[in-house]
């Protein structure tokens, strides 16, 4: 299903899992870089609800992800005239 495009496309994905999660592994978050070899994963020292004690490290990882990925793939905004 969604390895198949994951292996096929290989979009920029970013995994940030909790490395003390006892029901999704750190295994799960590293076996993505079978299908996308160049996926970014960061292990946090948190368990499984990791956005309660690191949401700012998650949103600053997140903002730097789509700097680096998506930005340079939208479109031009004209500028503004001055006023």
């Amino acid at each position: 299903m969604y390895q198949e495009y994951l292996r096929t496309h290989r979009p920029p994905l970013l995994a940030i899992w909790g490395k003390n999660d006892a029901g999704f592994l750190p295994a799960g978050a590293q076996a993505f870089r079978r299908d996308v070899p160049n996926a970014e994963i960061r292990l946090l020292d948190t368990g499984h609800f990791a956005l309660e004690t690191h949401s700012r490290e998650i949103a600053d990882a997140m903002r730097a992800f789509l700097a680096k990925h998506m930005m340079s793939k939208l479109p031009k905004q004209p500028k503004q005239p001055a006023q």
